[in-house]
């Protein structure tokens, strides 16, 4: 079977908002043998689109064919085969049989009726698709003896849900289709920029990208909307230079839209450097914007006596705006 290019015409076709991760076209381990069968996932956290794309330290990405976010928006993530069921007790739900969904949740949370009916409805699609019935979408915790998710779903139920779908599209209530903006793309920083002792960086970024007619940073450093928007993050920041075991702070921070005022940190976590002095951490989340703020990265170094830490490089696999 070829790469599966279709995924994201297929996706279009539940009427939920669908964005196509970068280069998915042509990403997964190889081409997808065959499709016979639909696995049902959890992610066990929040924000993990990252995880889904790149993969974890043991096991490279991608680890599923679509991410489906909370708020009910289906990423496309790959369009061959993926590494999420090994090893399967179904000859149909392998990695190379199977085509993998993880959707957002902690393993813990209530799953929201919007983001149900996304996953009922692109089951449905995927089954009308390749020619399957509702009985081939499984939970991995129906052919994983290892696994527990997608938690405290029904399968059995989710299944008749998804065969009267495919028989009555109305059965799920379509959200009201959102209209894409432009979309802020390839953000780098791949500079050295140093965070001073007891100080804060504002990151200034080296690679070009577009975002909202005419809402350019003039100095490199924030990402601007030119309406109310929702700004998903998705990256990566390295740092060097600082003691073992030294705190430092990463922050998406929102401005006033002049950039002179601070108003708050929409994001921060504390990271403290490994036995070389280095820091590496995903950087994500979702965040409001409009056209009275901007979005910047800051990087705090909260000590006094802690030689300057360095910046070495911030990649943004992709930042995406839409409405709100």
């Amino acid at each position: 079977m070829p790469w599966l290019t279709q995924l994201a015409d297929v996706a279009r076709k539940t009427g939920f908002p669908v964005t196509e991760v970068g280069g998915w076209k042509a990403r997964g381990h190889g081409p997808q043998p065959s499709v016979q069968g639909v696995v049902c996932h959890h992610t066990a956290g929040w924000n993990d689109r990252h995880v889904v794309v790149n993969g974890r330290p043991g096991l490279s990405g991608p680890l599923s064919h679509f991410w489906l976010q909370h708020t009910g928006r289906i990423w496309v993530v790959a369009a061959g085969r993926c590494w999420h069921n090994a090893p399967s007790t179904s000859g149909h739900h392998t990695n190379s049989s199977a085509l993998g969904i993880e959707a957002e949740n902690d393993g813990h949370s209530p799953w929201p009726s919007v983001q149900l009916d996304a996953y009922y409805a692109l089951c449905a699609e995927l089954c009308q698709e390749f020619g399957l019935p509702a009985s081939r979408v499984m939970g991995h915790k129906e052919v994983n003896l290892q696994k527990v998710d997608p938690h405290g779903l029904n399968m059995s139920t989710f299944r008749a849900t998804v065969a009267r779908c495919m028989k009555n599209p109305a059965t799920i209530t379509k959200p009201q289709q959102e209209e894409d903006v432009a979309e802020v793309i390839s953000l780098g920083a791949g500079e050295d920029q140093d965070v001073p002792a007891d100080g804060a960086l504002t990151v200034r970024w080296h690679t070009e990208w577009t975002d909202d007619p005419n809402a350019h940073s003039p100095d490199g450093a924030a990402v601007l909307a030119s309406g109310s928007r929702w700004c998903i993050m998705d990256g990566l920041v390295k740092l060097r230079g600082l003691p073992p075991g030294a705190e430092v702070d990463i922050a998406w921070s929102r401005y006033s839209r002049d950039g002179k005022t601070f108003k708050d940190d929409a994001w921060r976590l504390t990271a403290h450097a490994d036995i070389n002095g280095r820091v590496e951490e995903n950087i994500g989340g979702q965040f409001a914007l409009n056209t009275y703020n901007q979005l910047r990265l800051r990087v705090i170094n909260p000590s006094k006596s802690v030689a300057t830490a360095v910046v070495e490089k911030v990649s943004m696999a992709k930042i995406s705006m839409f409405r709100r």
